[in-house]
């Protein structure tokens, strides 16, 4: 994937209003530059062929390289959870 940071679009406010139109419709007024804005967060469309095949919600933080060895990302978080195994029939 590929994404332009200085002509970043916005996002949808909720997965529901995330639709095909968003990547039909992209106006320049609706672009942003995240080197401006520093923070985005939405929900985007994948499209294929015309198609809208899945949505994604995001969130960017744009920081400087000081402020990414401060706060690494993935680092200092709890190991993920294993989950339950499934009850009731299980198939043989």
């Amino acid at each position: 994937m590929e994404l332009n940071l200085n002509g970043f679009h916005h996002g949808a406010k909720t997965s529901k209003s995330c639709d095909l139109s968003m990547s039909t419709t992209l106006k320049d007024e609706n672009r942003i530059s995240i080197f401006q804005q520093k923070r985005i967060r939405g929900w985007w469309p994948f499209v294929k062929s015309g198609e809208l095949t899945g949505k994604v919600e995001a969130e960017f933080h744009l920081v400087t390289a000081e402020e990414a060895e401060k706060n690494p990302v993935g680092r200092a978080r709890k190991e993920p959870e294993p989950l339950d195994k499934p009850k009731g029939d299980e198939c043989n």
